[in-house]
């Protein structure tokens, strides 16, 4: 007994690699701008090595598309990027200055944006046969992943430590 794979929704599916391309831009945007901000000091290196993994993985959402012959609209991105520009209009606490708060938050976020990144490649995943993936690719992005979300939650623990109690320092980039 042979088990069929449905055909998968081709309209959905470009919705959903669409809306994986705006979060990626959202959060590479926003992974750009931390990466030049002075006061976050050995931070910056990692978050900008993150946004160019990140730019990489969106490159390779949108050839997925493309392969499949899927037309991928730029808007959504270009909104995304947009909300993201909007969103640090938020004064966290304080109108003159950078709240220390602002980095434990914008880390936040990314991490977020890390996980649901994930949860598309896990989805990929499961309908990599119908759609002509290579299964053991799109489980290394699920794994790079996982290394990338565990990379910014050592950044937010120092960013954390940093923000709420600066009296005890802080600890070096590798999270010691």
């Amino acid at each position: 007994m042979t088990h069929e794979q449905p055909e998968i929704d081709r309209t959905l599916l470009t919705t959903y690699l669409e809306d994986h391309v705006a979060g990626a831009s959202a959060v590479i945007s926003r992974l750009t701008r931390l990466s030049r901000v002075e006061d976050i000091g050995d931070m910056r290196e990692p978050l900008a090595r993150l946004a160019a993994e990140l730019r990489e993985e969106r490159a390779t959402h949108v050839a997925t598309a493309r392969d499949l012959g899927l037309p991928l609209s730029r808007w959504k991105a270009m909104a995304a990027a947009l909300g993201e520009r909007v969103a640090r209009l938020k004064p966290n606490g304080r109108v003159v200055g950078r709240s220390p708060l602002s980095l434990v938050l914008e880390l936040e976020i990314v991490r977020s944006g890390l996980e649901g990144k994930r949860m598309g490649w896990v989805t990929l995943r499961e309908h990599a046969d119908a759609l002509g993936l290579d299964v053991a690719r799109v489980e290394g992005f699920v794994e790079r992943s996982r290394d990338q979300a565990e990379r910014v939650e050592h950044l937010a623990a120092r960013a954390r430590e940093k923000a709420f109690a600066p009296h005890l320092g802080t600890t070096s980039a590798d999270g010691s």
